[in-house]
């Protein structure tokens, strides 16, 4: 978390928490409930295995006083706050899946005016208890005091730390969560640079914290609360309905909170009993929102995917007919065919399957093998096989011989130079007749974005 000191060095002494010689193991009863005490304690009564994903944001180091006696961070000295911190993560290393994941909310923070390195320290320490560092993600906050300090920048990040256990794969569902709006201006007339399913996840997240005190109306009242959708995020990234969500530092409850909303179990710690009671506000005023906002955005994501593939197709039959143009094996009246098939393909790059019919009116049979050489020849190159489309060519030279699907309903022509926005809807024979280079069932009017 955001690093300053609040209340001057501890000077009473620092005692050791007394840990229970024999804790009871939790059970299926303890799950969705924020727990009163301390981690140190209960992170030990956590069932093996039994957990998906733990998101959380330890407790400042010495800089901020939680107002309970033995607190982890303050009053500590460095070493033995990083070895609190270790023997927590190691009990929930054995609690956790094998397929869990581990994320931690932490940032650096001065003493003596040196800059000392407590996410990576703390990362080099559990790594002795089975955790790997397998990603490390920065989020953009904005708002967060203190503004600025004599001699250092003003600090608007920190670092979220993802851990996965040593030697195992974590369960991570990056394509639930691709960006759909935020694409730069040539994705129209460039579909193949583009995954189908949208833009993947950048390592900056930008989530502004909660405002709070008289600027906020929130019910959050905490020194620096997670945001909802950040945590949001990593639960959507991590678990499907139903799994378990831990924080050992619950605070006033975004974690618990957010597993609600997405219909996961949750098990929270919290050694601030006021904040538990917060937490059960929170979660009711967030659960009212979510009557009225819809959370996944999976219908979007389909349309995107249907819509870049149309894309890809449209602009893969364009470039066959100018192909064969260049190399003067047709006249202007070659056209190009497409429709999408319902054929899964077999080959694992390949993303969809088109039909492309090449009318060549008249043409030799010796013509139409350079055609087929040509055609082949360049499939197999860049730019058209990374499009992520299998093709199925067809040769004809009569219309009357045309599949007779194409007959019946109205087809939509393109250019020589554009296939994300078509000229006309015409009949087949009056779209055989026109000047139009591609003709398809494919239906696509995309306004090129100004930026």
């Amino acid at each position: 978390m955001q690093m300053r000191r609040i209340i001057g060095k501890a000077k009473r002494p620092v005692r050791k928490a007394k840990l229970a010689s024999t804790p009871r193991a939790f059970n299926e009863a303890d799950l969705c409930k924020i727990h009163q005490g301390d981690a140190r304690i209960l992170a030990s009564m956590l069932s093996d295995k039994s957990v998906d994903v733990t998101i959380t944001s330890p407790p400042y180091f010495d800089l901020k006083d939680y107002g309970v006696l033995n607190q982890i961070g303050f009053g500590q000295n460095y070493s033995d706050y990083l070895d609190d911190l270790a023997k927590i993560f190691s009990e929930i290393h054995r609690a956790t899946r094998n397929n869990g994941s581990l994320w931690i909310i932490i940032d650096t923070f001065r003493r003596d005016q040196e800059v000392l390195p407590l996410p990576f320290d703390l990362a080099s320490r559990i790594k002795a208890v089975g955790w790997t560092l397998r990603d490390i993600i920065i989020w953009k906050k904005e708002r967060t005091l203190p503004w600025i300090h004599e001699g250092k920048t003003k600090k608007i990040f920190e670092y979220i730390l993802v851990f996965g256990k040593e030697g195992q794969s974590f369960r991570y569902f990056p394509d639930k969560l691709r960006n759909t709006t935020e694409l730069k201006r040539w994705w129209v007339k460039y579909p193949e640079r583009y995954n189908p399913k949208g833009k993947a996840l950048e390592e900056i997240w930008d989530f502004d914290i909660p405002t709070q005190g008289s600027w906020g109306k929130e019910n959050v009242r905490h020194f620096c609360p997670l945001p909802g959708e950040l945590v949001g995020r990593i639960i959507e990234l991590t678990t499907q309905k139903g799994r378990v969500v831990l924080d050992p530092f619950a605070g006033s409850g975004t974690v618990p909170t957010q597993a609600i909303l997405r219909q996961r179990k949750y098990i929270g710690f919290e050694l601030n009993r006021s904040y538990i009671t917060k937490f059960k506000s929170l979660a009711r005023s967030e659960l009212k929102k979510k009557r009225s906002k819809r959370i996944s955005s999976k219908f979007e994501i389909a349309e995107f995917e249907k819509l870049i593939l149309d894309l890809r197709v449209l602009k893969f039959a364009r470039i066959l007919h100018k192909e064969l143009m260049r190399k003067k094996l047709a006249d202007s009246g070659l056209k190009v065919l497409v429709r999408r098939m319902r054929i899964t393909p077999k080959q694992a790059h390949k993303l969809c399957t088109a039909e492309f019919t090449v009318l060549a009116k008249g043409a030799s049979r010796l013509k139409l093998q350079k055609m087929e050489s040509v055609i082949a020849a360049i499939c197999r190159k860049r730019p058209l096989s990374k499009f992520g489309v299998h093709e199925q060519i067809v040769f004809k030279t009569r219309e009357t011989v045309l599949p007779a699907g194409w007959k019946k309903t109205p087809v939509f022509v393109y250019s020589q130079s554009n296939s994300h926005k078509f000229r006309s809807r015409l009949s087949l024979t009056d779209a055989l007749r026109s000047e139009f280079a591609v003709l398809s069932k494919i239906s696509v009017n995309v306004e090129e974005p100004d930026a």
